[in-house]
């Protein structure tokens, strides 16, 4: 019964879902405005109501306990919202229970609908996916994630759990998922990739990227697909979204999985830059569990095939990969370039982060200081692509420094810097031995002027901007074309989605940014599940002496560390860092707090 003695809020959940916070007579306007105050930001404000997603009523039903009642106010809950609210501490309890003691998977997998064969660590965590609501497949790339969601997928089917598939990756993945199912599963499997065409009714598999779905159109006509039936939601390099609330991305993607009957992630990186990523990425999957149960103790303290499976580079048995630093000096005029940008960007970097303008120059900066690291002729004659980035020239807290503008403009013509001599040299010797190399660059300028160079090489070239038929091309060039030896790349274009380790066994990384997801990412383009076991691979990571690019690799090897011991893999470590016995880089780059510290550091340094 409803106590009239107080003022009480009436929360009432309809047919669909949607929570109503309804205003009862004992309710004055004062009392009214603070609860729109707090909820209008959430959801539709009416006459003497607001209405709000179940979800966003469980994530917020807090306030009702520690400011409402608190206040003195009271509630009057339906049965069907407290139906919800009971769900929602079950799935809280079952997440906990299966966080802190996962058990041993007893399920049997029906293999009878696989035309593919489960390895043993693949069938093992597919098992351990079927017996959780929403699913995250961390695996290392190569490890057969596509399949193992595809054979996951079959077992939901049988169970009659869902009957369709909603799959969000980007553009590089869509071959995978096109063509996987037939390789997979007996039963014809009908795809279609969304491209603003009418939907087909038959279709088991629908495929988006995620640029697609900041169209409100494609989302909403997403949508009304996902509600015919039951659908697993699969989130491909689920990295993407680890931006939060902030990211459209994100947002898109949570609004589809209040539609989908369950979510899975999938990412060899989850978490490229701190355990924020981790939260975000399980507030997908996991809308019922708060947001500050995810602490950072908890999130590094995880057991593997608790509430996500990861099969590591040891369990594939894959042959080792040997990463070698090369420190290069930097040529006489890149050395001038280079020490009057960093002399001029100590002042920029000793400014509070509280400062409005910080962190959007210090994006620039990274930028300006790379572009140097590799070649100072690139700050001369930008391309789209790079000043999307942040790279400008003059920079505006540098343009009274004519000298050094004068070196930049005419750096070309006076010397060829030395990354480029050792990758030219490089590339030749395995082209007369008969082997392909990949070259990875941050920056397009570096990419199209190592094209250039390389001429006589026949290189393929992939980037933003080659798009469509022209990226297969490339791509195909290099796998099939003897006289093309290098191809030349950036990981934020090709470092997911795709396979190269049965046409190449060797890379140069020309510069590295701060983003240890795209290093990692792009690593496993050529050493992944396939290779013999004696196939040697060889990556050699390019550092110009004395630059920002030392620092890059010291803050590099943190993020990599961080995500080795938050899933458990000791192996990551090793098999993605160069080997210490060795004598002796905003969202593309990857930058955080401590980056920006490190870095103000190595300016500082006389």
């Amino acid at each position: 019964m409803m106590n009239n003695l107080k003022p009480t809020l009436l929360i009432r959940t309809t047919d669909d879902d949607s929570v109503f916070l309804v205003r009862s007579e004992t309710i004055d306007d004062a009392l009214w405005h603070t609860v729109v105050t707090w909820w209008s930001n959430s959801g539709t404000v009416l006459d003497d109501s607001i209405q709000v997603s179940s979800q966003t009523f469980l994530s917020q039903s807090s306030w009702l306990r520690i400011r409402w009642v608190k206040d003195g106010g009271a509630v009057d809950i339906d049965a069907q919202t407290k139906k919800i609210l009971v769900s929602a501490k079950n799935d809280f309890d079952s997440f906990k229970k299966d966080l802190e003691n996962p058990p041993t998977p007893t399920v049997e997998i029906d293999t009878s609908k696989l035309l593919r064969t489960l390895t043993n660590f693949q069938l093992n965590g597919v098992r351990r996916l079927f017996e959780l609501k929403s699913g995250a497949n961390f695996s290392v790339p190569g490890a057969g994630k596509t399949t193992m969601t595809l054979a996951l997928w079959s077992q939901l089917m049988i169970q009659g759990t869902v009957t369709r598939m909603l799959v969000v990756s980007p553009k590089s993945a869509f071959e995978a998922w096109s063509n996987e199912p037939a390789d997979v599963l007996k039963e014809p499997i009908k795809t279609q990739v969304f491209n603003y065409e009418p939907i087909e009714s038959d279709v088991d598999i629908l495929i988006v990227n995620f640029e697609r779905l900041e169209s409100d159109e494609a989302l909403s006509r997403i949508e009304r697909w996902l509600i015919q039936g039951p659908t697993m939601l699969v989130i491909d390099e689920a990295h993407r979204i680890k931006g939060g609330f902030n990211s459209i991305r994100w947002r898109r993607c949570k609004s589809l999985s209040v539609l989908a009957k369950r979510v899975d992630l999938l990412s060899g990186t989850p978490m490229p830059q701190s355990y924020d990523d981790l939260r975000n990425l399980f507030a997908i999957s996991w809308p019922n569990v708060p947001r500050s149960y995810f602490c950072d103790s908890l999130l590094s303290s995880m057991k593997r095939n608790s509430i996500y499976v990861r099969t590591t580079k040891d369990e594939l048995k894959l042959p080792p990969i040997t990463i070698v630093p090369h420190v290069i000096e930097m040529g006489t005029i890149q050395k001038e370039i280079y020490a009057a940008l960093r002399k001029s960007y100590v002042k920029l970097f000793a400014l509070s982060s509280s400062e409005k303008s910080y962190f959007g120059a210090k994006g620039r900066a990274v930028m300006n200081l790379l572009a140097a690291s590799s070649n100072p002729g690139l700050l001369a004659k930008l391309v789209s692509d790079d000043a999307y980035l942040g790279l400008e020239w003059p920079p505006r807290d540098l343009s009274d420094n004519s000298n050094l503008v004068d070196l930049v403009s005419r750096y070309a013509s006076v010397e060829m810097p030395p990354k480029y001599i050792w990758i030219t040299g490089r590339c030749h010797k395995a082209a007369l031995e008969g082997n392909k190399i990949l070259i990875w660059s941050t920056l397009v300028g570096n990419i199209q002027a190592l094209a250039k160079i390389l001429a006589p090489l026949n290189p393929a070239v992939v980037y933003g901007s080659v798009t469509g038929d022209d990226r297969k091309i490339e791509i195909a060039k290099f796998r099939n074309d003897p006289s093309c030896s290098v191809l030349i790349s950036n990981p934020q274009t090709l470092g997911e989605g795709i396979s190269l380790h049965r046409d190449c066994h060797e890379a140069i990384y020309l510069d590295r940014s701060y983003n240890a997801g795209h290093y990692l990412q792009s690593l496993d383009r050529i050493h992944r599940l396939g290779l013999p076991a004696d196939q040697n691979t060889t990556v050699h990571v390019l550092m110009s002496e004395h630059s920002i690019e030392e620092r890059i690799s010291e803050r590099l090897e943190e993020k990599i560390a961080n995500l080795a011991l938050a899933l458990n893999d000791e192996g990551l470590m090793r098999n993605s860092l160069p080997d210490e016995n060795i004598t002796m880089p905003d969202e593309v780059l990857g930058i955080d707090q401590y980056d920006l510290e490190s870095l103000f550091s190595h300016l500082s340094d006389e």
